[in-house]
């Protein structure tokens, strides 16, 4: 008897296998212990099980879009298995240009969250919250589906491709009224509180239960940090900007003093339109805050015919005219 899988069948039974995984772990029946271990595996099955998804589609273009050098690529290689293959930043370069399919940016930051995630449970220490690794799950998982049905022919898996698929989507819809029980908990206490209008994107689990005084909290994932290190964490994995590559670079990277409590905890998210403190609950719309044209601090201009100048600047210039 052999063991034998297409590229495209393998990913899905990865795949599966962490959402059944994930399914076990929330059993009220599942211990502590059980359930992080399951977690852990679902983790590791799912980055492996979507990577191998995305290069089936690769492979089925041209089998040497799969290798890293395209121009070692051999045959041999390929059925031996000895070669480097494709890197995440580049698979998601060559699905777009060598087979025209194009993943939104926020869906690639999702999935290179997960890989991260999944790099370190299996190569260093530990320690995030159950519920955030669920959500990096769950997200990756849709991520897929949707992928899959809108880039893939599916009318042309194979049967074995397909009852995994069927089963996938079947075994996820089950899986995500639990979810998203979970999320309607913690929005019940975030309104019982007259909270829930001050909550924003949670850096961790990338939903909007995040609170932030002084130090952050998010009522979802259990996420609770320092207004510093919760800003720097949003930029990361939220916006997908890398301080060291930034400056490095030449590039400004987006944490500025904020204009309420002037601790320097105030982000920039461009992408999404807004700006917010992570030491207090300021946040505006980025068309709302500006440079100052004389010293370059950012600051917020509420006023819309505004001169383009800071407080600080304008007291000092009529500080001269005296």
């Amino acid at each position: 008897m052999e063991m034998k899988y297409t590229v495209l069948e393998n990913g899905l039974d990865f795949v599966l296998h962490s959402i059944n995984d994930l399914t076990i772990a929330n059993e009220d029946t599942t211990d502590e212990y059980a359930k992080k271990r399951l977690i852990k595996y679902s983790l590791l099955h799912i980055s492996s099980g979507i990577e191998l998804v995305l290069k089936s589609r690769l492979f089925k273009e041209h089998w040497t879009y799969v290798f890293a050098d395209m121009n070692k690529a051999k045959k041999e290689l390929l059925v031996s298995g000895d070669f480097q293959s494709v890197d995440n930043d580049t698979l998601f370069a060559r699905l777009e240009n060598l087979c025209s399919i194009k993943i939104e940016q926020h869906d690639i930051l999702t999935l290179k969250n997960l890989r991260k995630r999944r790099n370190r449970a299996e190569h260093f220490d530990f320690n995030e919250s159950i519920l955030s690794i669920e959500s990096s799950i769950h997200k990756s998982i849709s991520i897929l589906i949707r992928l899959l049905v809108e880039n893939y022919d599916v009318d042309d898996f194979c049967d074995e491709e397909s009852t995994l698929f069927a089963k996938i989507k079947d075994t996820m819809r089950k899986l995500t009224k639990h979810y998203e029980d979970a999320k309607v908990i913690a929005q019940k206490i975030l309104e019982q509180a007259g909270l829930s209008k001050d909550a924003v994107i949670c850096p961790e689990c990338q939903e909007s239960f995040l609170l932030r005084y002084d130090n952050v909290k998010c009522y979802f994932c259990g996420y609770e940090d320092t207004g510093e290190s919760a800003a720097d964490n949003y930029i990361f994995n939220i916006i997908g900007i890398d301080e060291y590559c930034t400056v490095k670079d030449g590039g400004e990277y987006p944490l500025y003093e904020c204009p309420q409590c002037g601790k320097e905890t105030f982000v920039l998210d461009s992408e999404n339109e807004r700006a917010l403190c992570f030491s207090c609950d300021f946040d505006c719309s980025v068309e709302e805050v500006e440079f100052c044209s004389s010293c370059g601090t950012l600051f917020y201009e509420s006023d819309e015919e505004g001169i383009g100048i800071c407080a600080n600047c304008i007291e000092y210039k009529l500080g001269e005219d005296d």
